[in-house]
């Protein structure tokens, strides 16, 4: 069915459409007691409108700014449409965030409400809660302790004054929802950080529309599909192809326990589109890597045997070659021995993959094609409201991030850096006019220039393909030019390492800091019978070293010379969120990691 834009022109509008249209069909299915259960459109709606009506109820006037600090479950998309509904901000925060990090964006998102996931959540605010006067009341979405906490109260009893509130106020809900404008400020999301404070970006419905209507055409997403929400929703990426494009296409989402237990609930769920960062892609991709590794030598045979096949299938596909009777009857044969059966680690259902929100190694993209898995990569950031760029069935060419989404323009600056201009632009950043007008520039037509800090180019059929961060880019003494995501990326596919970073700018040649995948590399030191401590003593293991120096130097040969790692320091320990070293998207902080391992790095020349 055909949404008439020109009326359902806010995400509330949309909300609530597919609320009543659609209210016995199934929305959300989440796990309790052990059990999958469902909840329809019609059951998240009238608890939206519970939450909405019970912010009303407390006093919350239209525009006031609400903070989520929780994990991806239920109770956060039914508050978010709550808040929106009614007129009010949503103001994320992930939820691992440090006090520190928490108290910067309550406080300068000027939120005067918190729905918090749980008691760990809840134990954070309360550190902090005596420097956030706005702050007027904390609802939590599980038990807490103790529960006679002043100003502090459950969504379950929450929930029960909106209800009391909607039976005196029959129409209040909906007429707000009737009354919300296409410019209303809907949102914010914060920014990775990655240069300094995190930034609020904020959002418009008339933004998030541009990219939602848009992407489920791209991918070709249908009411029929499911779907698994694991990633944080404070992140634009989830929150859009988790949680907004289903107001458009009405497909139903099962949220995963955790991201630790994401792997399992796919399985379980089996899901037909599936969205995750390069890091998930790169975790499954070790794991499959690692089993090979552990097969028999006709084991491993076979499994190459069929990646093959597969490669020569998928060649054909992206060339519009029709195989021939032999090839598609060796691909039937590949299925059965090994395709198939990397397709059931995903459930059994998957129809395509999803990765944006960070580079990805083409390597990983071409082996899950090869495999019958189709890749698609988005480019977008927060400021574009998730998405710029997508590729798409028949519009895919590996390297590139796709072709602009309708309505977008990409233009090219003289120095590479990548500008985009559409409705997705946000509308600037909350209480930061500085950081704005280096943001979007004035395209001397009457609108804006959105700057993204990318470098890249546009081939002759208008696929864009991204460098590197502007500010990244690392120049050797040598004066050659060094995209050092390119590399991280390369790195990063073997199962053993978890976090890469190149170091090398105005020095002679490049060094790395890497840290290890603590599963993969105990089961090394297992098989090996390697005797350690921890994870800190087993990095200084001469086996460990000599394997990580046989890794980076097979990875080498794939690289020019002057962008080979010729030496490298592991870590003792990943890079952590406590010491600012990455954002919650686990993006590396490269000024704060270059500070705090200097020592290495200097050893290193």
């Amino acid at each position: 069915m055909e949404i008439d834009y020109n009326f359902y022109n806010t995400i509330p509008k949309l909300f609530w459409r597919q609320v009543t249209e659609f209210s016995d069909d199934i929305s959300i299915w989440e796990k309790q007691d052990g059990l999958w259960k469902s909840l329809t459109w019609g059951e998240y709606g009238a608890i939206s409108r519970n939450i909405g009506n019970a912010l009303l109820a407390s006093g919350i006037k239209k525009g006031e700014k609400i903070s989520i600090l929780s994990q991806t479950r239920p109770e956060w998309v039914m508050c978010d449409m709550g808040i929106i509904s009614i007129g009010c901000v949503t103001a994320p925060i992930y939820h691992s965030n440090t006090n520190e990090q928490v108290f910067y964006i309550a406080n300068q998102s000027d939120s005067v409400f918190a729905f918090v996931e749980d008691q760990e959540q809840l134990d954070k605010m309360l550190a902090i809660w005596d420097q956030l006067p706005n702050i007027k009341k904390i609802i939590v979405f599980d038990h807490y302790y103790p529960a006679d906490l002043p100003n502090v109260y459950s969504l379950k009893s929450f929930i029960e004054l909106g209800r009391e509130y909607g039976k005196t106020h029959e129409n209040q809900f909906e007429q707000l929802i009737t009354s919300s404008q296409p410019d209303d400020l809907i949102s914010f999301t914060y920014t990775s950080g990655t240069t300094g404070n995190p930034k609020a970006g904020m959002y418009t419905s008339r933004n998030i529309i541009s990219c939602a209507r848009e992407l489920p055409k791209a991918i070709g997403v249908t009411r029929d599909d499911f779907y698994v929400c694991f990633l944080p929703m404070a992140h634009i990426a989830e929150r859009l192809v988790g949680h907004f494009i289903r107001l458009f296409t009405g497909h139903s989402a099962a949220f995963a326990e955790s991201i630790e237990d994401m792997p399992q609930n796919i399985r379980q769920t089996g899901p037909t589109v599936v969205f995750g960062t390069p890091r998930v892609w790169e975790k499954f991709y070790a794991k499959i890597m690692t089993g090979i590794g552990d097969a028999t030598w006709f084991q491993k045979k076979i499994f190459h045997w069929a990646i093959d096949i597969g490669k020569a299938a998928s060649d054909n596909k992206i060339a519009g070659i029709h195989s021939n009777i032999w090839l598609r009857l060796k691909t039937r044969i590949a299925r059965l021995l090994v395709l198939d059966k990397i397709k059931d680690i995903f459930g059994g259902n998957i129809r395509c993959m999803l990765t944006g929100a960070a580079p990805i190694s083409k390597e990983i993209i071409h082996f899950f094609n090869w495999a019958g898995l189709e890749v698609y990569e988005a480019y977008g950031m927060t400021e574009t409201s998730g998405v710029i760029t997508t590729q798409s069935e028949g519009k895919t060419r590996i390297g590139s991030v796709g072709l602009p989404i309708k309505g977008t323009e990409i233009k090219i600056m003289e120095d590479g850096e990548i500008c985009c201009r559409g409705e997705q632009n946000i509308q600037g950043y909350y209480k930061n006019q500085e950081a704005t007008n280096e943001l979007l520039r004035p395209d001397g037509e009457g609108g804006f220039w959105l700057h993204t800090g990318d470098v890249g180019h546009v081939d002759e059929d208008g696929y864009l393909f991204i460098t590197d961060r502007k500010k990244d880019i690392i120049i050797t003494a040598g004066g050659k030019n060094v995209a050092p995501q390119n590399i991280e990326n390369l790195m990063k596919t073997s199962p053993y390492i978890s976090q890469a970073m190149v170091h090398g700018d105005k020095k002679p040649y490049l060094t790395m800091l890497v840290t290890l995948d603590e599963d993969e590399i105990t089961k090394f030191a297992r098989d090996q019978k390697i005797l350690y401590q921890d994870l800190g003593d087993l990095t200084k293991k001469e086996e460990v070293i000599d394997l990580l120096n046989h890794v980076i130097r097979e990875k080498n040969k794939e690289l020019a010379s002057y962008e080979s790692i010729k030496k490298f320091r592991i870590l003792e320990k990943e890079l952590d969120q406590d010491k600012d070293e990455v954002t919650p998207t686990l993006k590396v902080k490269r000024k704060v990691v270059t500070v705090n391992y200097q020592h290495l790095l200097n050893s290193m020349y």
